[in-house]
C-alpha cells in the first residue's frame, strides 16, 4: 500500500513487513535501494533474565486518505497486539503506534520505525549523516565509514552486529537528541523521535559496510515495561523527505522540543564570561599537585590572563577520579576552613569559582559500597548491577530515577554551595555517558526507562536549592543533553575522537545552550607536532563558535610550557574582545559561506544590531580563500585579528573574500 504528498511517495510490502519504497518527488530519487533486512518493528521481551527478540506476524492493512494502518496480532507467537499508524503530510511521515500486551511475557523495548535499505542518488560515497554523539558528528560516506569497528569512540563504536555494523547510543547522554539527518547535494532525510516524555531511547543507526552491497538503516529503541494485560503508546516518529541540507533536520528538532525546554534561565553575569581556569591539579592518582593554601595564587595566575573563573576539581578525597561519592575535602590537601577561606579569596578579588562533583558511579573500594552503593545501582534485566572502570578504579552506575541516590546527590551539590561557598556546581557525566534502563524492583521509579527524567528532576531541583544561598548559582554538566540544557550553563564539550566530531550540529540547533571547549594540547597525542596541530585546531574551532574556553592555565599553559603559554594567552585576549559582539549575536553557522574546507573553521554571526559577523580560522597548512556571499558582505567591513595579524580582503562582484594564511584568525564585522 501506497503513501503519497507533494514531496515524497512511500510503498509499504506485507510480505517485507516494512516500507520497500520512500521516493523524493522532487528529484525522483527512491532512497530505498536495498530489500531491508527486517521488519518496521520489532518487540524485545523478558523471560528468565533474558531478552527474547519477537518479530512480527503477517500485517493487516487499511488505508484512507493520507494514512495508513498496520495491525498485528501477535510478535513471536505470542498474542501481542499492536496497531501502527502512519500518516503523510507535505514532506513528513509520521509514525505511532499503540501495542497491548495479552501475553504472559513483560515486553521491554520497543524497536521502530527499523527503516532499512537506504542510500541518496547514485553513489552512496557521496552522502553523511548526522549523528548527535555528543554536540554533534558529521561522517562522510557512513556507509563504509560506519563499517567498521570504531574502537576510537569508546563506548559509541560502531560494532559488528552479525554481518552487519551498528551504532547504536542511548539518549539522554551519550545521545545528545534523538534525530539524525542523512543527505547529499541534492536529498535529504530526517529521522527523528519525538517523544516529550523522554524515556531511554537508542538512537540507531546500520550500514552494510559494503561496496557491493550499499545501504543505511535507521531506527530507534524505546525502554519501557509493559507487563502483561496492559498497554502502551510509542510517541510520535518522524520522517521528512527533502531537498535540503542538516539545518532542516536541526530546524524540524527544534520545533517540537523547543516548547519543552528555557532558554532564558542563567544569571546575567555569566554572559560577560568567556573563558575558566581548570584546576584539575590538586590530587590525582594518588600524587599532591597543590593544597587548598594555594587556591589564591591559582586564581591569581588565571586573573592574569582576565580569566576569573576558577574550575576545581580533584580536591575531594583521595582525589581525581577515585572515592566517589565521598565528596569532602581530602585531609591532605587541608582543612574544610582552609578550602571554603580559598574559595572566599577567590569570591573576595572579583572572581567566582565551581566545584566538580561526579553525578554517575560509585567506588567499589569505598568502605560504603556494600551497604549503600550497591543499593544505589543501575541493574539490568539479569539483576547485575552496570560496571565502569576509569583508569585504575572500579565503579558501578547509580540510579539517578531512585530516589536514594538522586536525594543524596542533591543534598551532596548544596552542601558544596552552602559549607565552602562556591558558586556553581559541576555534574560530572551528567550529559554525557551513556542512559541505561533500570530493572531493580526495590528502586522508587516505576518503570525502567527513567533514567533521563531523574536527572531532569535532580537538575530541576537542584536549581531551585542553590539560588536560595544564592541568587546566582548555576549548574554545569560534562557534555551536551537538550533537556538538561533547561537548568544548566556551560555543557562541557570535550575533545578526544579525532574522526568526525562537529560540535556545530549541537550550537546551531540550541544556540542559546553555552558550550564549554576544552582547549589544552592533547596530552594523550604521543607526538610533539601532533599536540601542537591539535592545541590550535582545538583553539580555533572554540574561538569561531563563541565557545567558552576550558583552560589550564595553571596545568597545561603555564610559563614553562612555551607556545603553548603564549598562545593560550593571546586567544584568551581575543576571545574576551569579541565577547560583547557574541553574547546577545545569533549562531547561523554557515549561512553566508560558501563551502568550508575541512579544518578551516567559521561560522556566521547575526549581531543584536542587526549586523552581521563572520568568525574564521585556517588550519589547514596552506593558505585558504573563504568566500562571503549575501547580504551580510555587500557594505563596508571591520576586520579583528588578534595583535593585528588581519587577513587580506577583497571584494569579487556580490562577494567578499577572505584570504587567510596557516594558522590565521580573525573576526570580519560586515556595516549591514
Amino acid at each position: 500500500m501506497e503513501l503519497k504528498t507533494n514531496a515524497f511517495r512511500a510503498r509499504f510490502a506485507p510480505e517485507a513487513n516494512n516500507f520497500v519504497s520512500l521516493v523524493n518527488l522532487a528529484t525522483g530519487d527512491d532512497y530505498i535501494k536495498a530489500a531491508p533486512r527486517g521488519p518496521l518493528v520489532e518487540l524485545y521481551a523478558l523471560a528468565d533474565g533474558e531478552k527474547k527478540k519477537l518479530l512480527p506476524g503477517v500485517p493487516g492493512m487499511s488505508a484512507g486518505a493520507g494514512f495508513l494502518e498496520i495491525s498485528y496480532t501477535e510478535f513471536g507467537g505470542l498474542p501481542i497486539g499492536m496497531t501502527v499508524r502512519c500518516t503523510a503530510e507535505n514532506d513528513r511521515l509520521c509514525i505511532r503506534a499503540r501495542m497491548e500486551n495479552h501475553s504472559a511475557a513483560d515486553v521491554v523495548e520497543v524497536l521502530m520505525p527499523h527503516i532499512g535499505g537506504v542510500y541518496l542518488g547514485e553513489d552512496y560515497a557521496d552522502d553523511a549523516i548526522i549523528y548527535p554523539h555528543h554536540a554533534g558528528e558529521r561522517t562522510r560516506n557512513p556507509v563504509m565509514g560506519y563499517g567498521v569497528n570504531k574502537k576510537d569512540f569508546w563506548r559509541a563504536s560502531s560494532v559488528a552486529f552479525g554481518d552487519i555494523y551498528r551504532r547504536e547510543i542511548n539518549y539522554c547522554g551519550l545521545a545528545s537528541m534523538s534525530w539524525m539527518y542523512y543527505y547529499d547535494a541534492e536529498n535529504g532525510l530526517y529521522i527523528g523521535s519525538h517523544d516529550a516524555r523522554f524515556p531511554v531511547t537508542g538512537v540507531i543507526a546500520e550500514t552494510s559496510g559494503s561496496a557491493e552491497d550499499p545501504w543505511m538503516a535507521f531506527g530507534f529503541r524505546k525502554h519501557y515495561r509493559v507487563r502483561p494485560g496492559e498497554s502502551y503508546e510509542t510517541g510520535e516518529y518522524i520522517l521528512a523527505v527533502t531537498t535540503k541540507d542538516w539545518h532542516y533536520g536541526a530546524q524540524l528538532y527544534r520545533a517540537y522540543i523547543a516548547p519543552y525546554l528555557d532558554f532564558d534561565h542563567n544569571p546575567a553575569f555569566l554572559a560577560d564570561e568567556c573563558a575558566l581556569n581548570q584546576c584539575y591539579n590538586f590530587k590525582r592518582t594518588g600524587n599532591i599537585e597543590h593544597t587548598f593554601r594555594d587556591i589564591p595564587q591559582m586564581y591569581e595566575e588565571g586573573a592574569a590572563w582576565g580569566v576569573r573563573h576558577m574550575f576545581l576539581a580533584s580536591w575531594n578525597r583521595t582525589g581525581f577520579d577515585s572515592f566517589y561519592p565521598e565528596y569532602y575535602p581530602d585531609m591532605e590537601l587541608g582543612s574544610a576552613m582552609e578550602f571554603r577561606r580559598g574559595l572566599e579569596y577567590v569570591r573576595e578579588h572579583g572572581g567566582f569559582s565551581t566545584l566538580y562533583i561526579n553525578a554517575r558511579i560509585f567506588d567499589v573500594k569505598s568502605d560504603f559500597h556494600k551497604t549503600v552503593g550497591e543499593k544505589m545501582a543501575v541493574r539490568n534485566e539479569k539483576g547485575e548491577p552496570y560496571r565502569e572502570t576509569y583508569g585504575p578504579e572500579h565503579f558501578t552506575v547509580n540510579c539517578p530515577s531512585d530516589t536514594l541516590w538522586r536525594d543524596y546527590l542533591l543534598d551532596t551539590a548544596e552542601f558544596c554551595v552552602k559549607a565552602y561557598g562556591c558558586d556553581g556546581i559541576y555534574l560530572d557525566q551528567l550529559a554525557s555517558a551513556e542512559p541505561f534502563a533500570c530493572y531493580c524492583a526495590e528502586h522508587s521509579h516505576e518503570n525502567i526507562g527513567e533514567f533521563n527524567n531523574g536527572y531532569v528532576y535532580v537538575l530541576r531541583e537542584l536549581l531551585r536549592r542553590l539560588r536560595k544561598h544564592n541568587p546566582n548559582a548555576y549548574i554545569m554538566t560534562e557534555n551536551c543533553g537538550d533537556i538538561y540544557g533547561s537548568y544548566t550553563w556551560g555543557n562541557l564539550t570535550w575533545n578526544g575522537a579525532e574522526y568526525d566530531e562537529y560540535y556545530n550540529v549541537f550550537k546551531y540547533t540550541f544556540p542559546e545552550f553555552v558550550q564549554v571547549n576544552m582547549v589544552n594540547p592533547r596530552g594523550w597525542e604521543t607526538e610533539d607536532r601532533d599536540q601542537r596541530l591539535w592545541f590550535y585546531r582545538d583553539m580555533h574551532r572554540a574561538v569561531t563558535l563563541g565557545s567558552v574556553l576550558w583552560m589550564g592555565i595553571t596545568t597545561r599553559m603555564r610559563p614553562q610550557d612555551g607556545e603553548y603559554h603564549i598562545y593560550g594567552r593571546k586567544m584568551a585576549r581575543f576571545r574576551r574582545e569579541l565577547q560583547p559582539l557574541l553574547k546577545e549575536a545569533r549562531f547561523l553557522d554557515d549561512a553566508w559561506l560558501a563551502p568550508v574546507p575541512d579544518f578551516c573553521y567559521a561560522a556566521c554571526w547575526q549581531l543584536a544590531d542587526g549586523r552581521g559577523m563572520v568568525v574564521a580560522a585556517n588550519d589547514t597548512g596552506a593558505p585558504c580563500m573563504l568566500t562571503v556571499h549575501g547580504t551580510a558582505a555587500d557594505g563596508a567591513c571591520t576586520v579583528k585579528a588578534p595583535d593585528g595579524d588581519a587577513p587580506g580582503v577583497r571584494r569579487d562582484g556580490d562577494a567578499l573574500l577572505l584570504a587567510l594564511q596557516p594558522g590565521q584568525i580573525c573576526g570580519v564585522l560586515f556595516d549591514r
